[in-house]
């Protein structure tokens, strides 16, 4: 009996010396294995580019980290049961074959962050993860959430997503997530929450959305949410948000709304009536319009400041062209020029219309300096009009002479006498110096008492252009011959 138990002895530790080192050598090559407080396979930073295979039965925890594994295949992890911690964050990883994870109903926290070629993911990804509680997916790139990604989740505490190029959220995405505490979807590129968005998330304490491009928020968007402690929305492109989108987040206590267009106008009225009630902590909401609030607090402002009711088309053409100065304020613009008057007078308005030249000819040394005249702009006009005999001027075909030209006007009068080029040289007198008094055009003195003066004036049909002062010069000689014979 006592031989008996002797050899019993003998081949129980047998046993036990032959089973320890044959764990030391199913230690995969380049990782390190150690089994307290759980069964570890540590691998990171080994510059691997495959998910070993030789990973033992009974390990509890795989460690994978910033390598350059570029593919999870579906046989990766078959025999790996007991798995409860999996971090294959910081990799290459582009794929992950569907069923890849199938079996480890004992996975609690899974880390695929840092992946940033993972731009899909499968929708039976995740399917039979019942015991998941953490689940990384931030800074993968991922572009859209596949329809029932994270069905049957039912144990999911923490979702990371943030950091991704997510432009939407289809509804219903997080159905199955009653368990959910913290949902992190900060850095992407969502534009609008639906409806049912966060349908399901009854137990959501945190929600971050922050550096979205939110522009709207349905008023029911947040109808699950009333266990939501933390709610992150600064930095997005809101400009109304409405009371009765806050009402259900009964348990509230830390609200970011700041670094949005805020619109401070009637439509922003419920949302003020809400903070009125609101016991928790909040940032400022600093008002874009209208101009005369822009830079204040919303909820610091007074009622009667919330009467006014700016029209849509405001809105959007004072966000899109105005631009801040540095006082805060939305510049405004200057008056505009009136339309010229167009009426044919016998003596034209005394208009300074030697910009109408100023772009086109250059002048000569002798000739008019293109500066307006204090004195008579008539005579600026008449000694511009002569210079142009030397210059072409070109004026549309059709007649128009409405022109954008670099002068400080920007635009020609709508009316312009007609080219003088058209008349004949002789005509048109012998350039004067700018410096030389000029000449009024004649017939259009307003120094002329009557229509019959006027006239008088006026050089004959007959007289020859080489005499211009001819009628000066016999006017003496009649009115002697007036005086002497009445």
């Amino acid at each position: 009996m006592k031989r008996a138990i002797a050899e019993g002895s003998k081949l129980l530790i047998l046993v036990l010396c032959l089973n320890f080192p044959s764990e030391v050598e199913l230690c995969p090559g380049a990782c390190v294995c150690y089994s307290e407080p759980k069964i570890t396979i540590s691998c990171q930073q080994q510059g691997l580019g495959a998910i070993p295979i030789e990973i033992p039965v009974q390990t509890q925890r795989i460690f994978l980290h910033n390598n350059r594994i570029s593919l999870i295949q579906s046989t990766s992890f078959t025999f790996c049961r007991n798995i409860s911690i999996l971090w294959i964050h910081s990799n290459n990883i582009s794929l992950i074959e569907p069923g890849a994870f199938y079996g480890l109903d004992k996975l609690e926290e899974l880390d695929l962050s840092d992946n940033v070629n993972l731009k899909s993911i499968n929708p039976s990804t995740f399917q039979g993860l019942v015991h998941l509680h953490t689940l990384h997916l931030d800074r993968c790139g991922i572009l859209e959430l596949s329809t029932g990604l994270f069905r049957g989740l039912f144990s999911l505490q923490y979702l990371y997503l943030q950091d991704n190029n997510l432009q939407e959220l289809p509804d219903d995405t997080f159905l199955d997530l009653a368990n959910l505490t913290y949902l992190f979807l900060h850095g992407n590129k969502i534009k609008r929450l639906s409806e049912n968005v966060f349908r399901g998330l009854t137990n959501l304490d945190r929600l971050l959305l922050h550096q979205n491009r939110v522009g709207g928020v349905h008023r029911r968007a947040f109808h699950d949410l009333g266990k939501v402690m933390t709610l992150y929305l600064f930095n997005n492109n809101l400009t109304v948000l409405s009371g009765e989108t806050m009402a259900p987040l009964g348990s509230l206590q830390y609200l970011r709304l700041n670094g949005n267009q805020w619109v401070c106008d009637c439509q922003a009225r419920s949302l003020w009536d809400w903070f009125k009630q609101f016991k928790g902590s909040s940032s400022e909401l600093e008002c874009h319009l209208p101009t005369q609030l822009a830079g204040r607090d919303l909820k610091r402002l007074p009622s009667t400041d919330l009467e006014v009711c700016l029209d849509s088309f405001n809105q959007i053409r004072t966000s899109v062209f105005s631009t801040k100065t540095k006082s805060g304020k939305l510049p405004t613009a200057g008056p505009t020029l009136g339309p010229q008057d167009n009426a044919q007078k016998c003596c034209p308005p005394e208009m300074d219309k030697s910009f109408i030249y100023e772009a086109k000819a250059k002048a000569g040394p002798s000739s008019h300096s293109n500066r307006a005249s204090p004195n008579n702009p008539l005579k600026d006009k008449e000694n511009m009009a002569k210079t142009k005999h030397q210059v072409e001027v070109e004026l549309p075909k059709n007649g128009s002479s409405k022109h954008i030209n670099d002068s400080p006007f920007g635009t020609y009068p709508s009316v312009v006498d007609p080219p003088l080029t058209n008349l004949k040289p002789e005509f048109l007198g012998p350039v004067e110096p700018s410096t030389t008094p000029t000449k009024r055009r004649q017939g259009c003195s307003r120094k002329n008492k009557s229509r019959s003066q006027c006239r008088m004036a006026q050089p004959a049909p007959g007289a020859s252009p080489s005499l211009p002062a001819l009628p000066s010069l016999l006017l003496p000689p009649v009115m002697w011959s007036l005086f002497c014979f009445s």
